[in-house]
């Protein structure tokens, strides 16, 4: 009996998430809009292998930055937002250079077209085996001394899977950056996490974003196998 009663409550629990979305988005302004447009642009140029894809970020991220420090107050948010901003500028001048090494490439026609493809930037790689490992401890490890610190001197919500997930963010978009093949495996599961984080919090409209954003890390990583000769497994 309590099972169904659970169940007959569950179409007045999605009406009351969708009306808090549909409120969400009522309340939004235009930086938490742009912000929010010019994420999503991100990361689906990112998945298209196009250079645009940092300006949108920049972007993104300073308008986040802003809204974080003098809208919300959300000191940690906004420095990661810093972080990603800088993070931006490295992108923009590391797939520059790449684009501008596989040019010098075909000018002196050593280019194997059967290696690097004509389209995107090329140099896509697949991890090896330690890069995982280092990548999975490093984000766990430093997840969980940044959970245990906030935990001690800050009241904060879903603690450790948020500061786990800050982690992999940092860690993961150091293999975009560096052109890593499973960057976008490792963004599926850090979007799936953010997506029960924000809806936990009752931020619906973030937790949308992030489903739109697995969808696009899902597009991510088939453009960039097939750009670097690997068969599509998803």
């Amino acid at each position: 009996m309590q099972r169904r009663s659970a169940y007959l409550r569950q179409p007045e629990l999605f009406a009351y998430k969708m009306k808090e979305l549909l409120d969400q988005i009522a309340a939004a302004g235009f930086l938490d809009w742009l912000a929010l447009l010019t994420s999503l642009a991100y990361v689906w140029l990112a998945a298209r292998d196009n250079n645009w894809c940092w300006l949108f970020a920049a972007i993104s991220t300073a308008v986040w930055a802003w809204q974080s420090f003098f809208e919300y107050h959300l000191v940690s948010d906004g420095l990661l937002q810093v972080f990603y901003f800088v993070m931006a500028g490295v992108g923009i001048w590391r797939w520059r250079g790449m684009k501008k090494s596989r040019q010098k490439k075909i000018d002196a026609g050593t280019l194997d077209e059967l290696i690097i493809p004509e389209r995107g930037l090329g140099n896509i790689v697949s991890m090896s085996v330690r890069e995982h490992l280092l990548t999975i401890l490093g984000g766990l490890i430093g997840g969980l001394g940044l959970g245990y610190f906030f935990s001690q001197t800050l009241v904060a919500a879903a603690t450790y899977p948020d500061a786990i997930t800050t982690v992999f963010s940092v860690i993961t978009t150091f293999l975009l950056i560096g052109r890593r093949l499973e960057n976008w495996l490792y963004w599926i599961v850090i979007d799936v996490v953010y997506v029960w984080i924000y809806a936990g919090t009752g931020a619906i409209l973030f937790a949308m974003m992030m489903i739109i954003n697995v969808g696009m890390a899902i597009y991510g990583y088939q453009r960039w196998r097939q750009e670097a000769g690997q068969p599509n497994l998803l």
